[in-house]
């Protein structure tokens, strides 16, 4: 049950944040061309990463600050997706959305893939 409604509520946060993309953005990368993008993973046992370097939610934070000022987009993962989230998950997210900054989703840890606000994959 819990799984259920922190997959709902995730997809309602893509949703919205996907929303806010101006026309040059898309789905598979919602951030206009050439903007900058900072890729955060979030691990089981609650690491994070953000461009494959270790970070804390407060020194991300400040990352996305400075990624909101250049418009640009956050393309996130998180293992074991189809779990509960660990607490860190749900601070990164709440990171994001106080910076106001479009995401895009990732089934995988490459972020070679897209997940779409159904949580089905979106196919190029």
């Amino acid at each position: 049950m819990k799984t259920c409604c922190h997959l709902i509520w995730l997809m309602g946060i893509f949703s919205l944040l996907l929303g806010g993309c101006d026309e040059k953005g898309s789905p598979s990368n919602p951030a206009p061309a050439g903007a900058p993008i900072i890729k955060i993973a979030v691990f089981v046992d609650g690491r994070i990463t953000a461009d494959g370097l270790p970070v804390t939610v407060d020194s991300l934070r400040e990352s996305l600050k400075q990624l909101a000022v250049q418009k640009g987009a956050v393309w996130y993962y998180r293992e074991a997706g189809q779990g509960d989230p660990p607490p860190q998950a749900m601070q990164v997210m709440k990171a994001v959305i106080d910076a106001r900054i479009p995401i895009r989703l990732s089934s995988r840890p490459d972020f070679s893939d897209t997940i779409g606000p159904d949580g089905k994959p979106i196919q190029r």
